[in-house]
């Protein structure tokens, strides 16, 4: 399996398809065309009420990482509000779709993650942890193409990763761990100080 720990240093800034934001590239897939492709893993920062850019034939789910709250006008839905509090919400990239912040500190925006995916060719999950005391296990993708993906978002002493091997990988907060080749079907997660919040992606291509 091959293990890699990455920064801030490996992360991409860069602006947000419509121009009214900024992302920060985690991990990607490249392909050539419109989107330049296949699956994206990135945090972004919302400060202000607006539209989200168009992705057509996108699958992304979207969590609040800090910051506040953040209601959703999807076409065809009814409006929804996340929170750090609730689960990631799915949607279609190809779906008009409004965001309304409310900040949690004047000035201070919010924090989210998103994972999107090519529908024809790959899929996604995505879940969030805080992390205290106890061993989580982290369920692993089982096909040898997919990879897996944990984002530490916050935390004092990050998160410890206990893979099948025996070998212990730590993450500190603000730092991911990319999994590829995966050849075991889990691994165990814990705290390493009194709580951490950590994203949990595993995208899969799909064969057929």
């Amino acid at each position: 399996m091959k293990v890699q720990v990455l920064g801030p240093a490996d992360f991409r800034k860069m602006p947000w398809k419509n121009g009214l934001g900024v992302t920060i590239e985690l991990a990607v897939a490249r392909r050539s065309g419109e989107d330049g492709f296949d699956w994206r893993i990135s945090t972004a920062t919302v400060a202000t009420a607006g539209p989200f850019s168009v992705f057509a034939g996108i699958d992304r789910s979207l969590a609040i990482v800090r910051g506040g709250s953040l209601t959703l006008s999807v076409e065809g839905r009814d409006d929804v509000t996340l929170t750090t509090q609730t689960s990631p919400y799915a949607f279609g990239g190809e779906l008009a779709v409004s965001s309304t912040p409310v900040l949690e500190s004047e000035g201070v925006p919010i924090d989210d993650f998103n994972v999107m995916t090519r529908r024809s060719e790959w899929q996604h999950t995505l879940v969030q942890h805080r992390l205290t005391d106890d061993v989580v296990t982290w369920a692993l993708p089982a096909q040898a193409d997919s990879v897996a993906f944990l984002y530490c978002a916050a935390g004092d002493g990050g998160v410890s990763v206990a893979l099948a091997n025996g070998e212990v990988v730590n993450v500190p907060s603000g730092h991911a761990l990319r999994l590829d080749q995966i050849d075991a079907p889990a691994c165990q997660l814990r705290a390493v100080g009194p709580s951490s919040d950590v994203f949990l992606t595993c995208v899969t291509r799909l064969h057929g």
